[in-house]
């Protein structure tokens, strides 16, 4: 798990839950270049430079525990460039059809619906009780917050994120590095580097500085 605040301890809940079920992995543990502590969620921390992860990227997978897309890029690109391997972390209760497609670093945490011939892009999220419809597009490093209901054939750009309980009707396209606030209604389509809001979501401003936590 790269990454180790709080949506870090809800990756490695669903890690350990896929792992008691799948036995992919002989050990989990976080690796964040910040934290000072050297264990963090009853769990070893390691940094990305310490011999025990650099000297093995061959033989490790990494998913990055990051809620912010910027910081889901700048890490994705970064394991990219030193030639590190990116998992996926799928919580055994979502549901996800055999017609999905799912790249590599995807997270899906539990009690998510990903349906029919949907394509969920590298290092893209799908967070708690989220519905992606039919023949929807998610772009890489995009997250999708909690209780968010994307419909049918919608397309969701790169780098962009969904804020709790959005409501996205189908077909809709929204662009990358766009941020869709909290329980917004989203009637049509969203350009790219906006924030919008409300019900029905409105362009509120530009977004400037690609910071959904500030």
């Amino acid at each position: 798990m790269y990454g180790s605040g709080g949506f870090g301890k809800e990756v490695m809940d669903v890690a350990r839950r896929q792992n008691a079920a799948t036995r992919r992995w002989d050990q989990i543990c976080f690796v964040d270049d910040i934290r000072a502590e050297r264990t963090f969620y009853g769990t070893q921390v390691l940094r990305f430079d310490d011999a025990e992860v650099a000297g093995h990227l061959d033989e490790a997978e990494f998913v990055i525990a990051v809620g912010e897309p910027a910081g889901r890029e700048k890490l994705g690109n970064k394991l990219r460039a030193a030639g590190a391997r990116l998992g996926q972390v799928l919580d055994v209760s979502s549901l996800v059809a055999d017609t999905a497609s799912l790249a590599e670093g995807l997270v899906v945490t539990p009690l998510c619906s990903i349906s029919s011939d949907a394509r969920l892009g590298r290092n893209a999220c799908v967070n708690t009780m989220s519905i992606v419809g039919h023949d929807v597009q998610v772009g890489e490093n995009t997250v999708v917050s909690s209780m968010v209901n994307i419909g049918g054939a919608c397309v969701i750009g790169a780098n962009s994120y969904l804020g709790m309980g959005a409501l996205i009707k189908e077909g809709v396209r929204i662009g990358s590095n766009s941020i869709v606030g909290m329980g917004s209604v989203v009637y049509s389509d969203i350009p790219d580097d906006v924030i919008a809001l409300g019900n029905p979501a409105r362009v509120a401003r530009p977004n400037t500085d690609r910071k959904v936590f500030k």
